[in-house]
């Protein structure tokens, strides 16, 4: 039995721990920790019972909160931050069955029906591993060692209040991560394998977890806080690549309700992410360096995504991943609809990020909504160095390189090429009838040749037209 239970575990635990026991713990702190005493505060709980924390804890109530809609643990202001898991198990990291019985305990005390997590499945040590480990970095945030990234984060415009619902960590020193993670049950070696104490340079910096469509960690990104810092201002978890995982966030989106993910805004950067959520754009993911991979987003249709708005950074490099993305995506066969907010609409921001820390959260969502259709976009841009007052030789140049790219399009975007013929012409100062015969003359293909058809004589009964009167 005991080796039988090493190798399996239940369904994924500490998804069910996170989507649905934490969010229904929140609302009834008062009742499932009663020996706290908490009181609703602006921003969550605040512990009222004094024994209570000077016996398990060592400071005033008043110092112990559990802040966010879905708080991992609690939080003692100005110290450190323990997990809901950890305090159960005598203040260390439940592993195995200890967890799982852990995840119980919490659900019957939130009120959660825990036969979601009944069924057997074989275990991912690894998935585990990660999943405990940006626990640990959530954690650390939150406490005492967490200061100066939360000053940071302060800085770039995530308000205080959203600091802990954020999904953001610290990567806490090495020899704590590795003592955590050998008391929750793993091995020297799964904790090498891993890749998690690879890099020297990972502790202190802030950190996020790049999950799947089923919000399993398959990466982490850790980024410096120091704007002198030499080494590269993102480091990824060594041994996991990130090819084939979708957009970041996006498993977050996901679970937004069917209305509220009709659309999805793409950005570059991982951290735009958070900071944007923050101040209420839900339904946002990043690529990350302006890597768009096409067949992912050809599967979003299946998630009731039905419209992409690409915001990429207002650079030479976000731009080049705008004309990359929509080169490939409109070749795609099943692929939403795409739209483009065009960089220079940014002004002097370098991305949404800091457009929203120069305008407001509804400056931005302003642009979104004027964004350009991807086609009509991409056609402008071959011409985006006419006007109509250009050399003539120059114009025809450039609706020579948007007609060729249109003319490659398939026929599921012919609406779109008819509205690209009109903006295009426009640019360039010609008729638009003119150039759509063009176009269809130069660049559409050629109908198929008509085959010829069978002429050749057959015999026919005789038909006597003589009629008698």
């Amino acid at each position: 039995m005991r080796a039988e239970s090493d190798q399996q575990t239940r369904v994924p635990v500490g998804e069910f721990l996170e989507e649905t026991v934490l969010p229904a713990l929140q609302a009834r702190l008062d009742t499932a920790f009663p020996e706290f005493g908490f009181r609703p505060d602006a921003l969550g709980w605040v512990a009222t019972n004094e024994e209570t924390t000077h016996r398990t804890l060592g400071v005033r109530a008043e110092r112990v909160v559990a802040h966010g809609p879905a708080p991992p643990g609690i939080l003692i202001h100005g110290g450190d931050a323990i997990p809901w898991t950890a305090y159960l198990n005598g203040g260390q990291l439940p592993r195995g069955e200890a967890f799982v019985d852990t995840v119980k305990e919490l659900a019957a005390r939130a009120g959660v029906d825990t036969a979601p997590i009944q069924r057997a499945q074989p275990r991912d040590r690894r998935t585990d591993l990660l999943h405990d480990f940006f626990t640990l970095c959530r954690m650390e945030l939150q406490g005492k060692a967490g200061a100066q990234a939360r000053d940071y984060l302060q800085r770039r415009g995530l308000p205080a209040e959203a600091l802990d619902r954020s999904g953001l960590g610290v990567v806490p020193p090495a020899v704590d991560t590795k003592l955590l993670l050998e008391t929750a049950g793993y091995t020297e070696q799964e904790i090498n394998r891993s890749g998690v104490l690879a890099d020297g340079r990972w502790p202190g910096r802030i950190c996020g977890a790049w999950r799947d469509e089923r919000s399993h960690i398959r990466t982490l990104w850790a980024r410096t806080i120091h704007d002198t810092d030499t080494a590269p201002k993102f480091l990824y978890l060594r041994g996991a690549g990130r090819s084939g995982l979708p957009p970041y966030g996006l498993s977050d989106v996901l679970k937004l309700p069917p209305p509220e993910r009709r659309e999805l805004v793409l950005v570059e950067g991982l951290l735009d992410v958070h900071h944007l959520r923050a101040h209420g754009l839900a339904n946002i993911a990043a690529v990350g360096a302006a890597r768009i991979q096409p067949e992912s987003l050809a599967g979003f249709t299946k998630h009731g995504i039905e419209t992409v708005t690409l915001a990429l950074d207002n650079d030479p490099p976000g731009r080049d991943g705008l004309v990359r993305a929509i080169e490939r995506i409109s070749r795609a066969e099943d692929a939403p609809n795409v739209r483009v907010v065009d960089p220079e609409r940014l002004g002097t921001a370098k991305d949404p990020d800091a457009y929203v820390r120069e305008r407001g959260i509804d400056a931005l969502r302003s642009l979104l909504g004027e964004a350009e259709c991807a086609t009509i976009w991409r056609a402008l841009d071959h011409a985006r160095h006419v006007t109509r007052d250009s050399d003539r030789h120059e114009r025809r140049a450039a609706l020579a390189q948007a007609g060729e790219w249109l003319g490659k399009l398939p026929a599921r975007l012919a609406l779109e090429q008819e509205d690209a013929i009109l903006a295009v012409s426009e640019r360039c100062g010609y008729a638009p009838e003119a150039v759509d015969r063009a176009f269809r003359a130069r660049f559409w293909p050629k109908p198929p040749e008509p085959q010829p058809r069978d002429v050749s004589i057959r015999q026919e009964p005789e038909l006597d037209h003589a009629v008698d009167l």
